[in-house]
């Protein structure tokens, strides 16, 4: 979600978040070169105290929209904090690494739901959970073997 869309849900602008916060609208304009995901902390608790929200929830609102495994989470209510915790320490692995892994796609297991083949419960949603962690590892040791994919091995 862009930043101007973000504010205008929440009923704001950036001028005001500028004049409550005593950050420049300047800044807030040189942030609309920026992805969402990539503003300073001071940035998030700006708006979050204008909002009265923290910054992280402002940053995972920011985000979220962006992000299908978040999504996915979030759609199946997955409360599960090891696994959870596993999944966003590979995700900040890649981040790091400029490795964008945030538009996983989950059609697979929403069209096996509708067509009966699944029920979609708790343990189906698990397992495509365990299976992304899996993937995720594997690609992460790729990464640190230095075994990336480059245009002749994608053909």
């Amino acid at each position: 979600m862009k930043l101007d869309e973000y504010l205008k849900s929440n009923n704001t602008t950036r001028y005001e978040i500028a004049k409550i916060s005593g950050i420049s609208e300047s800044s807030f304009k040189n942030l609309l070169l920026q992805d969402v995901s990539n503003y300073a902390g001071r940035f998030y608790r700006a708006i979050g105290l204008v909002l009265g929200k923290t910054g992280g929830q402002v940053y995972d609102e920011l985000t979220a929209d962006d992000n299908t495994v978040f999504n996915f989470l979030g759609k199946h209510h997955i409360h599960d904090k090891e696994r959870v915790t596993e999944l966003l320490d590979y995700m900040l692995y890649f981040k790091k690494h400029d490795i964008d892994v945030t538009n996983v796609s989950f059609n697979r297991f929403e069209n096996e739901i509708e067509n009966g083949n699944i029920s979609g419960d708790e343990d189906d949603v698990l397992k495509v959970i365990d299976n992304l962690i899996e993937n995720f590892k594997t690609m992460k040791e790729n990464v640190e073997a230095g075994n990336l994919p480059t245009p002749e091995k994608m053909d």
